[in-house]
């Protein structure tokens, strides 16, 4: 590193899980130089996970900060709060700030995460649709869900999100209706078996489900039929439906607008090595916008969940540290499986690793009157080795161990079976 750079401070683009796991390992490998975080939100942090439980009601925003035990002053020296990034130069080694301000920095972390993006859904004049990534999405659906005028919610999108959002609104008692192209919820992660018996649990709990469905077109409704107002949309089928609200939960695309093109190698994301460094010099990235080793395919692949962002920041920082102390970094970013957990009032749902079934691929169905689980075998070695895992409970088990138990063997399982192949995917 240039000698001019040593005095410098870490900088830290965003002030979610990667970037706050690696101030804290920075800090717990000795790191004792200055730690400047930039954020567009406020001074304290929060879980993108736990705010549809807030927008629910099940929570108040304070617990949505995980990090509330932590004192953060320890940790960073300096947060600029609502603070928008202009550009980066990795040349000068300076992020650039809207107001003007730049910030040299002598190890740099990306970790702004994404947005969400809604394609293909119409414009309305007048009203922006719900979202739900930031708190302040979060404060917005909450204010939504909380009027007496809010009845009905149409939410599009059938990824976790929108399940999480569709929580939410039944939480809320709100008429709901899940619209989604595909012929299932949870393509990504679901076993059709699965997630066919998981739709017909939403729809037993009074959710209607307009699936392999789009919208052709949305307008304000008849001011006059209801003083409310609210969207008439019509479907691609030609119906049309009145809705109060719509929620878009279609997807998301990383917060990267501000780096030049060609300034890092990326493809959906930020391209990163074993250590999460990107293809410039002493700028690493983590979380939503790192496309990082996904051992069940072997390729790289942005893999937006929390746990993944929470242990690639903690390698970033541990990177960071070592470098800055003239040691080479030792602890590699493992590579990850996808792993997600979610609940719809009673109805607990986990999948881990690939859920879809191919030639090579054999699928074993255990169901009990309250459980239905899916594993999915691959031969490896000349033996049957776990890749895929899912359960779908259908009445809340009264202890959530046990559920939590078997899922993160499951995950172990299926974590030791790509590792040992070294996550090559074959």
């Amino acid at each position: 590193m240039d000698a001019s750079l040593v005095s410098e401070p870490v900088v830290l683009l965003g002030f979610g899980a990667a970037a706050v796991n690696a101030a804290c390992a920075l800090r717990a490998e000795g790191y004792a130089g200055r730690i400047t975080v930039v954020t567009d939100a406020g001074v304290d942090p929060y879980s993108p996970v736990l705010t549809s439980y807030y927008a629910g009601g099940r929570i108040e925003r304070d617990a949505c900060n995980p990090w509330a035990d932590l004192d953060l002053a320890h940790v960073v020296d300096d947060v600029r709060a609502h603070a928008r990034i202009e550009s980066l130069d990795v040349a000068a080694h300076e992020v650039v700030l809207e107001n003007g301000d730049r910030l040299r920095y002598s190890k740099l972390l990306v970790a702004t995460g994404a947005h969400p993006i809604a394609p293909g859904f119409p414009q309305v004049e007048g009203y922006t649709p719900l979202v739900l990534r930031t708190m302040a999405d979060a404060v917005r659906l909450r204010d939504a869900l909380t009027s007496e005028r809010c009845r009905d919610v149409l939410v599009s999108g059938t990824s976790m999100v929108a399940l999480k959002v569709l929580e939410a609104c039944l939480d809320r008692g709100k008429r709901v209706t899940l619209l989604g192209r595909s012929s299932h919820i949870l393509r990504a992660s679901a076993h059709p078996l699965v997630a066919q018996r998981f739709e017909e649990e939403l729809v037993a709990r009074g959710v209607e489900l307009r699936l392999r469905q789009t919208v052709r077109g949305a307008e304000p409704a008849d001011a006059d039929a209801r003083a409310e107002g609210g969207l008439l949309v019509t479907f691609g089928t030609g119906e049309a439906q009145r809705f109060d609200e719509v929620v878009l939960a279609q997807g998301v695309e990383p917060n990267l607008d501000f780096v030049p093109r060609g300034a890092l190698d990326a493809d959906r994301g930020l391209i990163v090595d074993r250590f999460m460094r990107t293809s410039a010099p002493d700028v690493f990235a983590a979380g939503d916008v790192a496309q990082a080793l996904d051992l069940s395919t072997g390729a790289p692949r942005v893999i937006g969940l929390w746990q993944n962002a929470v242990q690639q920041g903690r390698c970033a920082g541990r990177a960071m540290a070592a470098e800055l102390a003239g040691r080479l970094p030792t602890r590699p970013y493992p590579g990850s499986i996808p792993r997600n957990v979610i609940h719809v009032g009673d109805v607990l749902f986990a999948s881990v690793g690939l859920p879809a079934e191919d030639g090579r691929r054999r699928i074993e169905v255990r169901e009990s009157p309250s459980a239905l689980r899916v594993l999915i075998y691959e031969e490896r070695a000349g033996q049957d080795a776990l890749v895929g895992f899912n359960m779908l409970v259908m009445r809340q088990v009264a202890d959530r161990r046990e559920f939590d138990s078997e899922v993160g063997a499951r995950f172990r399982e299926i974590m030791k079976s790509y590792l040992r192949q070294g996550g090559d995917g074959s």
